[in-house]
Parts: C-alpha cells; structure tokens; sequence
C-alpha cells in the first residue's frame, strides 16, 4: 500500500495577533514532516516509576516522557518567513532558522514555544491524514 505524504508543512502562528495582519505580512513555519528516526531523536524513553504506599505495596505506576524543545525546533524546522526586529535606525535582524530564533530576543519566547507546541502534537500525531 502506498501512502501519499508530503516532506513539508506550514502553518501560521497566532504570536502577536499575526492571523490578524495581511497576508503577505503573517509569519509563516516551514517545517520537515517528521520520521520515526526525528522523532526518537526529541523523545526520550518512556521511564516507569512505581509509586508506593506507606505499607511498601505498589499503590500505581507514574510513565513520564521527556520532550527536549531545543532539539523539536532544530529538528523540524525548515524556515520561518516575514519575521524579523530591529531597534530605531540599526540594521534589521531577520529571524529565518531555529538558531536564530534561539539567539533573539526574550520577547520572541511565546513564538519559539508556540512553535514547539505545534511541532510536539505533530510529533505525537499517530494517523495518516488521509489530506495529506
């Protein structure tokens, strides 16, 4: 069986009420669709701990998965587009790759995480989208 999917995706965040500006100046995320060889690379085993109570019996289990953020966004992320900063008259800084968007400002944290955010349930994403 042959499953049609595409290599890339886009999608426009909502940091800074960019839906709502025009088309042609909304951020956009190109990203890598992900491969069972990314995603255990940003996902850690799953680790088992027993939980017990004060009788030394095993009252249930607790499975915790680790997301490492930094390596989701370097992973996946192809290019960012329409996004950049500046102060007054210096230089404009564009940020167009995971690094840079790393190294900006603080104030870019809500796009680096909103980003991520979206990376991770594409990540955790089981089904084929039959649209794809």
């Amino acid at each position: 069986m042959k499953f049609p999917i595409s290599k890339e995706g886009v999608f426009t965040p909502n940091f800074n009420k960019n839906k709502e500006l025009p088309v042609t100046d909304q951020i956009n995320v190109r990203y890598r669709q992900p491969t069972l060889a990314i995603k255990n690379r940003c996902r850690s085993k799953p680790n088992a701990k027993a939980l017990t109570g004060a009788d030394g019996r095993v009252t249930g289990m607790e499975i915790t998965i680790e997301k490492d953020e930094l390596a989701t966004l370097k992973e996946m992320l192809i290019a960012i587009s329409n996004c950049s900063y500046g102060e007054g008259d210096s230089a404009e800084t564009k940020i167009i790759s995971a690094q840079n968007l790393i190294d900006a400002p603080v104030v870019f944290e809500p796009l680096l995480k909103e980003i991520v955010k979206e990376f991770d349930r594409i990540l955790d994403e089981s089904s084929i989208d039959e649209k794809n």
